[in-house]
This record gives structure tokens, C-alpha cells and sequence, in this order.
């Protein structure tokens, strides 16, 4: 077990309290199948309210755990000053949003992924990962861009 916390706490920003705390309230992830799963487990899916003409803003279920929605408050706030990739992540999506808490609350979301992610893989957190993954796509979004340009002319 104390194997398997030093994967969560590997990220920068999640203390051991947080890790024990998500641990605790999923039991050791047993029974939760997917990232997306876990997401609504802890009440973080969105939700749409529409019904004819009337369209309101998409929230949080909240529905699910309360407990691990307020254990990864601060562990993202502190993600958000610390951790390369959610510090880009939030970055790039609190301009888009009305509030800066919504950004954070997708911030959350994506920690939460990740440290679900990391458990079961059973590997250590590694910022070089995502800066690749970024390269990678931005590789072949100018790949596609070149042949686009090259099919017009």
C-alpha cells in the first residue's frame, strides 16, 4: 500500500493525506473500472439542462462523493502554482470561463484522472510524458496542415 501511495504522491501538489483520503473513499480504486467512471464517482460529470427552447449552463453533478470533491480543492490549487501540466491546462482555460473556479473544478477533474491513471498503472508521475504527448500531436497537427496546403495549391 505504501507503494502504491508513493505513485499518487509523486505528483507535485498531492500530499499523502490527499492520496489516503481518495484511496480510502474508493477502496483502493477495486471497484471502479475507468478514468470516466471514477470522474462521475466523484461527481464531477457534467451535467446539461435543456428542455425544449430553455437551455441552462452545463455544471457538476455533484452527485457523487463529496468527500474526494473536497480532499482535491487544495491539492489543485497547489497543482495549478506547481505542476507543469494542470498549470497549462488551467492556463489555457480560465480566460475561456466566466470564473476562475471553473477552470480549477476541471483542474480538479483532471487530477483526479491522473492519480486514478497512476494507480493503476503502477507508475511513478512523469512531467516529460505530457510535454512528448503535446510534441507528438503538435507533430502531426503541422504534418496535416502541410498536406492541406499542399492538396489546395
Amino acid at each position: 500500500m505504501k507503494r502504491k501511495l508513493e505513485y499518487l504522491t509523486s505528483i507535485p501538489g498531492v500530499s499523502l493525506i490527499s492520496a489516503a483520503m481518495v484511496v480510502g473513499e474508493t477502496l483502493g480504486f477495486e471497484y471502479i473500472i475507468n478514468g470516466k467512471q471514477f470522474a462521475s464517482y466523484a461527481g464531477y460529470d457534467v451535467v446539461l439542462r435543456e428542455s425544449g427552447n430553455f437551455k441552462a449552463k452545463t455544471r457538476i453533478s455533484k452527485k457523487g462523493n463529496s468527500h474526494i470533491r473536497a480532499v482535491l480543492h487544495m491539492p489543485s490549487m497547489t497543482c495549478v502554482r506547481c505542476n507543469p501540466t494542470l498549470k497549462q491546462f488551467y492556463n489555457r482555460l480560465k480566460p475561456n470561463k466566466a470564473k476562475p473556479l471553473v477552470a480549477l473544478v476541471a483542474d480538479q477533474r483532471k487530477l483526479l484522472i491522473l492519480m486514478y491513471t497512476l494507480w493503476k498503472n503502477k507508475e511513478i508521475y512523469n512531467a516529460k510524458f505530457e510535454i512528448k504527448k503535446q510534441q507528438k500531436h503538435e507533430a502531426l497537427a503541422a504534418r496535416d496542415n502541410s498536406l492541406i496546403n499542399q492538396s489546395v495549391f
